[in-house]
């Protein structure tokens, strides 16, 4: 059996330009980089997310992920209330980042 050498066009170049290889990707947050709230933050993040879980629920969001967000939110110190957790969490979205689910 003979061995075919591919086509000049499809062999790779041992070094590509940079473009090729500096790829501006975002890397999705793993579960150890997300902070867990303290003790003492545990009992806020429940309350927050127990409030805004009508709002958020009635758009799709999961119980799960209300929670995780509320998790987060506190944990992190991003903001106060419940108004700036709703904004947050639409701009966070349904799904955590890299989660690799499709509607």
């Amino acid at each position: 059996m003979a061995t075919q050498i591919p086509d000049d066009d499809l062999r790779r170049e041992p070094d590509p330009p940079a473009r090729a290889t500096d790829v501006d990707k975002q890397d999705p947050a793993t579960p150890d980089e997300i902070p867990e709230p303290e003790a003492a933050e545990v009992e806020s993040a429940r309350l927050l997310a127990n409030q805004a879980r009508p709002e958020l629920g009635a758009e799709g969001f999961s119980d799960q992920r209300i929670d995780e967000l509320a998790s987060e939110f506190i944990a992190s110190d991003i903001g106060e209330g419940l108004e700036e957790f709703l904004r947050w969490s639409r701009a966070e979205g349904q799904l955590p980042q890299g989660s690799g689910e499709i509607y």
